[in-house]
């Protein structure tokens, strides 16, 4: 019996803890779940500013069967950009028309260089150029809006070079153009694929390369047609070298840069023994000294001018006089040598003095007659012979300087000027059409026509077009062996295809009789007809419509001097025109203040695709936007916050929209409007009218910056800060308010036609997250205006709808935008103040206000009183009283 009283007292033990462990359990989930609605609550007050006090007061039931359904919309600009690109592209959304009843609006970029990764400087200049091609689409043009790729000359050839770890040195011609080809191929890939992540709305069939066949023969047809109207001429003239490259340059392919180096001060004597002290930062070119010069006016000198002179080498010289010499500079004196910059050459020309070159084409010392500095680099040639003439005592002193010189966009080295027999562009005598040109075309921003015109003017030499390069466009020229004479290629040859003159040989010649060109076209000279490559492309297509001059050129500032003034010379030379009606000139993205982002500067660290994965394309773009015309905006990957922070705000404030107006006949509402617009909606949209007509008005100017405030300003202050936090109220609970349904349906309608335009109005800007909210519910709506045309609401894409127009409703027209202004601010102030006393008493934003006492004349007190329903919904106060008398006051009771 004991035992078997053990055995159940230990299985009612057993049952007992088994009992509280499967309690505890219990217990525990229990508290899990509690927690999580609890959570869930909290989350569902803060998200939607359900009002508690004292317990939660319920809104209407639909209110929460929305509320339910859109949490947990959250938008994901990964997946969702990544859709809409596809479904842009698969649509042919961008694609340009051939309908011929439509306006062109035609927008030519300058082809990027191929040349390594694209960085977010490129990203910055295309989108702000990008928004436009938008808006103009929007406003109703049929946009050609190509993209190319310059993929010839030496930045290719020097990416090639590093990509492969080649030299170009050791790689036969045609191998190394094969293998130029293929590098190109790779990288025009990674731009398209760059490209297309920012959604850019290129017509992406209408894409061209500079070393295409048919742009090849674009390129040598140019020429050929120049050539024979004398415009192009093969001449033996001193030319800007880059030594480094290899190859002769333009002057607009030069930059400056600060050297450090020295004002070398050297005894020259007369004939009678008598020193001339000359200055000069170029003592290695002695050995080239053909005269030294004064200005004919200076007192000082011009007793020595007809004399000889002799240098510290000992070569006898004449002194001459000449008006260019700066009295002001060195000593007044100054030695001309063959050849240490442009006024040298000037000399020279002017004078007949002949010319001795003692620089080679790798830029060491030749045939100098110096023994010590034969053969040396320039530089070390420069300190050698100063040490000579220090140890024979002819330096009177040495004073340290910061000295300007031209050095090579491409090699980053001074450049060298050395007679060279190449292809030129005479230009000099063109610079007063050159002019006249310039000021056919519309600058945005106005003063960069100024700079443009200056660039003119200064021209001092004759523009270069052929270079010493493997990888280029060939000159279409042979050479009759016997005579020398230049042969060109027929009209009937060059229309077959590009010609390779060291593979084809001239109609009626053999091959042994004709010598070909091996030089090849500068790629300046290709992508300065890209407007007539645009034509041409159209034209291969069927198109037959001229789009000359073209409608746009999108640029940064820094190239006025060599695309926008190539391409100018060239369209005039070939069609007697201008290219373009409007230029729109960007600044730089700076990479630090001062220093813009360069694939050669290697201070492109931020990645393009990295940003773009980590904000989205769309924040980038607004970020880009952030600047303005013509001026340089610096580098800041926190801006990108902002843009973000709008896209999450869009998106926020459009599920607030489309929950607001679930149960509304939105069709009904928008055709048939409402008997009467509240107030507090009157102003909105005549808020609206305003931001629309100033966003066009600064867009039709290229401003897209100035755009951009104007739309910040209207969503975050008038639309999202105060709008939407007037008219809750009034939307959830219409019941409490007389005439209640009619001011929900005012506010409904109002809601409607002010979040389709705000999606509309930054569309250019954020494509994605707007194209997303059209398709998800606006987009249905498309024949809310009984407008069946296919740009109407209701289009296949939000991008071919068309840009919001001002509302006409009159009773918006009639409204005294001023009054209504003054009016509203008196309104928000008393907002303003009613969050003003609640923080400072620590009370809930939502909490309940016991009373406000309004004071003031009559009509200011009649005013208030028709926006009364949404002071009250917004402030939450249960009485309000009015008090008329002078001055105008607010009291709240807490």
């Amino acid at each position: 019996m004991v035992f078997s009283s053990g055995k159940n007292s230990l299985f009612f033990l057993l049952n007992l803890c088994f009992v509280k462990k499967l309690a505890n359990k219990v217990f525990i989930v229990l508290l899990f779940y509690l927690s999580l609605t609890l959570l869930l609550l909290w989350i569902l007050l803060l998200r939607f500013n359900l009002e508690f006090c004292g317990g939660i007061r319920k809104r209407k039931d639909e209110t929460f069967r929305h509320l339910f359904s859109i949490m947990g919309a959250k938008y994901n600009h990964q997946e969702s950009e990544a859709k809409w690109q596809k479904f842009w592209e698969d649509n042919q959304i961008y694609a340009f028309s051939k309908d011929l009843d439509k306006s062109i609006y035609s927008i030519d970029t300058p082809p990027p260089t191929v040349s390594g990764k694209i960085h977010i400087g490129h990203i910055f200049s295309y989108t702000q150029a990008e928004v436009i091609a938008r808006y103009k689409r929007m406003m109703g043009y049929n946009v050609f809006y190509p993209m190319g790729y310059d993929n010839n000359g030496i930045p290719t050839e020097q990416l090639v070079e590093k990509d492969l770890g080649i030299n170009i040195k050791d790689v036969e011609r045609k191998d190394f153009v094969q293998k130029c080809l293929e590098v190109v191929e790779k990288y025009k890939v990674l731009y398209e694929n760059l490209r297309r992540s920012m959604g850019f709305s290129i017509d992406r069939s209408k894409t061209y390369t500079t070393i295409s066949p048919n742009v090849q023969q674009i390129a040598q047809q140019t020429f050929v047609k120049l050539f024979k109207e004398g415009h192009i001429v093969y001449k033996d003239f001193p030319a800007l070298r880059c030594t480094k490259m290899q190859t002769t340059v333009a002057q607009a392919e030069t930059e400056e840069k600060e050297f450090n180096g020295f004002f070398n001060y050297l005894n020259f004597t007369l004939e009678d023994s008598e020193k001339l002290v000359i200055a000069t930062t170029r003592p290695e070119l002695l050995p080239a000294c053909l005269a030294v010069f004064v200005h004919p006016d200076d007192e000082r000198f011009t007793k020595y001018v007809g004399k000889k002179i002799i240098t510290p080498l000992g070569i006898i010289v004449p002194v001459l006089a000449d008006d260019k010499v700066k009295m002001d500079k060195g000593t007044g004196a100054v030695m001309c040598c063959s050849y240490g910059d442009e006024v040298d050459v000037f000399w020279v020309k002017k004078h007949n003095l002949g010319e001795k070159i003692v620089i080679d084409r790798y830029g060491r010392m030749k045939n100098c007659g110096v023994p010590e500095i034969e053969g040396m680099k320039i530089e070390e040639a420069r300190e050698t012979i100063m040490k000579l003439f220090e140890s024979k005592g002819l330096v009177v002193k040495r004073d340290p300087i910061t000295q300007s010189k031209q050095i090579s966009e491409r090699g980053k080295v001074p450049v060298e000027i050395l007679p060279v027999k190449q292809r030129f562009v005479n230009l000099l005598d063109k610079k007063d059409i050159l002019l006249k040109k310039n000021d056919e075309m519309n600058r945005y921003p106005a003063f960069m026509k100024k700079r443009s015109n200056d660039w003119i003017e200064n021209l001092q030499r004759d523009r270069n077009i052929s270079r010493s390069r493997k990888f280029g466009i060939p000159i279409p020229v042979w050479y009759n062996v016997a005579t020398g004479k230049t042969i060109l290629p027929s009209e009937t040859q060059l229309a077959k295809g590009p010609i390779d003159p060291t593979v084809d040989v001239p109609e009626g010649f053999s091959a042994d009789h004709v010598r070909p060109e091996t030089l090849v076209l500068d790629t300046r000279f290709t992508s300065g007809l890209t407007p007539l490559i645009n034509q041409m492309n159209l034209k291969k297509d069927g198109y037959t419509q001229n789009i000359l001059p073209m409608n746009l050129r999108p640029q940064a500032h820094d190239i006025i001097r060599t695309w926008l003034l190539y391409t100018t010379l060239q369209t005039y030379l070939r069609d007697g025109q201008k290219p373009f009606d409007d230029v729109m000139m960007s600044g730089f993205c700076m990479a630090v203040k001062g220093e813009k982002f360069s694939k050669s500067k290697g201070n492109a660290k931020f990645d393009p695709e990295h940003i773009i994965t980590q904000w989205g394309a769309d924040a980038v773009r607004f970020r880009a936007c952030g600047g303005q015309l013509g001026k340089d905006i610096l580098f800041d990957e926190g801006e990108f916050k902002n843009g973000q922070k709008l896209v999450t705000k869009l998106w926020n404030a459009f599920q607030f929209v489309k929950m607001q107006l679930a149960d509304a006949d939105i069709r009904n509402l928008i055709k048939d409007g409402v008997r009467k617009i509240y107030p507090t909606d009157q102003r909105i949209l005549v808020r609206l009218n305003e931001t629309i007509a100033e966003m066009k008005k600064s867009l039709d100017k290229y401003e897209y910056g100035a755009a951009k405030i104007k739309f910040d300003e209207f969503f975050w202050k008038d639309f999202c800060d105060m709008y939407l936090e007037m008219i809750k109220v009034r939307l959830y609970q219409p019941e409490r308010f007389e005439h209640g349904e009619e001011k929900k349906a005012s506010g409904q309608r109002a809601l409607y036609i002010v979040f389709d335009a705000i999606v509309k109005l930054i569309a250019p800007y954020l494509p994605h997250i707007t194209e997303e909210i059209y398709q998800d519910y606006f987009r249905r709506f498309g024949d809310s205006h009984g407008d069946s045309e296919i740009r109407s609401e209701g289009a296949i894409s939000l991008h071919i709808t068309s840009y919001p127009e001002a509302i006409e409703n009159s009773e918006i027209t009639k409204q005294d935008p001023e009054k209504l202004k003054k009016d509203f601010i008196k309104v928000v102030d008393i907002v303003e103040q009613a969050r003003k006393f609640k923080t400072e008493k620590q009370i809930s934003m939502g909490a309940e206000l016991q009373k406000l006492i309004l004071s003031g004349p009559k009509e200011y007190l009649d005013m208030i009183a028709t926006y009364m329903d949404d002071v009250i919904g917004v402030t939450k106060a249960l009485n309000i009283a009015f008090l008329e008398k002078d001055g105008i006051a607010t009291l709240i009771e807490g």
